[in-house]
C-alpha cells in the first residue's frame, strides 16, 4: 500500500464518522419529539467534536503522507519540503481546500457542544465542502461531471456506512447499563435510520454507476485492465454491502423479534464489508485510469 492510499484512508474513516453523527443529528431533528427511548444528543455531542477533529487532524496528516510520497521517508519531514508539497505545488493548492473544509467542520462539531443546531448546520456545511474538495485530488479533479458523482459518492457512503456505524455506538457513548436497553436502543434507531440508509445506499449506487461509465471506456477492461479490476473487486464487495444491508432491513422491520432481542449478526457483516469497500476504494482512487496509462 502507497503512502498515497494510506493518506486516502486516514480522512475517508472520520469523514464517515463525522457524517455518522451529522446523520443521526438529522433524524433528531426530524423526528423530534417522537423519540421514544433515550435522546442520543449527549453522546452525539461528546463524540462529535472527537470525529470533527480527527478529521481536522487526517486531512493535514495526508500532507504528510504526500510528503513521504514525494520526498520519500528521509527527507520528507524538512520544513522546505512540507511547505513545497502543501503550499507551493499543484496537489498542494487543492489540497488547501480540503483542510479549509475539514476546519469548518471541526468548528461546526465543536460548536454543537453549546449550540446542537448552529453546530449541526456548520458542520453539515463542512462535510459538503470536504466531499466537494476531495476530488480535486484524484481523477475526477477537471471532470464536473465525474466531480459530482465523486462528491456524491462520498456523502451517500457516509449517510449510509457513517451513520450505521455511529448507531451502534450509540449505547457505548451513553453508557447504557443493561444488554436490554442497548437492543431496544440499537433497534429503535435501525428503524428510524431506513429512510436515510436507502438514500445514501441510493447515492452509492447511482453515483458509483456513472463513475464506472465515464473511467471505463470499454467494460472488458473490467478484468484486462489494473484500475477495471480493483473497481470490479470493489463492485463485487458493494454486492454485498447492499445484500447484508436489504436483510437487516427486512429482518428489522418485519421479523416478529421481540424489541430487545439482539441485532442479527448481519449487521456486523455489513459494517465489515463496508470498510473492506472502503479499503478499495482508497486503491482504486490511487490506482492509474486507463486513459492515463
Amino acid at each position: 500500500m502507497s503512502w498515497e492510499v494510506a493518506g486516502r484512508w486516514s480522512v475517508y474513516i472520520p469523514l464517515l464518522l463525522v457524517c455518522g453523527v451529522l446523520g443521526v443529528w438529522l433524524l433528531v431533528v426530524v423526528r423530534g419529539a417522537a423519540l421514544s427511548v433515550r435522546d442520543p444528543q449527549v453522546g452525539l455531542r461528546r463524540v462529535g467534536w472527537l470525529f470533527g477533529m480527527l478529521l481536522l487532524a487526517a486531512v493535514l496528516l495526508r500532507a504528510g503522507f504526500q510528503s513521504i510520497e514525494v520526498w520519500g521517508l528521509r527527507e520528507w519531514l524538512s520544513y522546505e519540503n512540507l511547505r513545497t508539497v502543501a503550499l507551493e505545488s499543484r496537489w498542494g493548492g487543492r489540497w488547501q481546500w480540503q483542510a479549509a473544509a475539514a476546519a469548518v467542520t471541526a468548528l461546526g462539531t465543536v460548536a454543537m457542544l453549546r449550540s446542537p443546531m448552529a453546530g449541526g448546520l456548520i458542520a453539515s456545511l463542512g462535510v459538503l465542502g470536504v466531499a466537494a474538495a476531495l476530488p480535486m485530488t484524484g481523477h475526477a479533479y477537471g471532470k464536473p461531471l465525474a466531480w459530482v458523482a465523486q462528491s456524491v459518492h462520498i456523502l451517500g457512503a457516509g449517510f449510509w456506512i457513517g451513520t450505521l456505524v455511529v448507531v451502534l455506538l450509540l449505547p457505548l457513548v451513553l453508557s447504557v447499563p443493561s444488554r436490554a436497553e442497548v437492543a431496544s436502543m440499537h433497534r429503535y434507531w435501525l428503524r428510524a435510520f431506513s429512510p436515510l440508509a436507502v438514500m445514501g445506499a441510493s447515492m452509492l449506487v447511482l453515483s458509483g454507476g456513472l463513475l464506472a461509465f465515464l473511467y471505463l471506456p470499454v467494460w472488458d477492461m473490467l478484468w484486462t485492465d489494473p484500475y477495471g479490476q480493483v473497481l470490479l473487486v470493489k463492485v463485487g464487495l458493494s454486492v454485498f454491502v447492499l445484500f447484508f444491508g436489504a436483510v437487516n432491513y427486512l429482518r428489522i422491520h418485519f421479523r416478529p423479534d421481540l424489541h430487545t432481542d439482539p441485532l442479527p449478526r448481519t449487521v456486523a457483516l455489513e459494517v465489515v464489508f463496508a470498510l473492506l469497500v472502503l479499503a478499495a476504494t482508497g486503491l482504486l482512487t490511487s490506482t492509474a485510469q486507463p486513459d492515463m496509462h
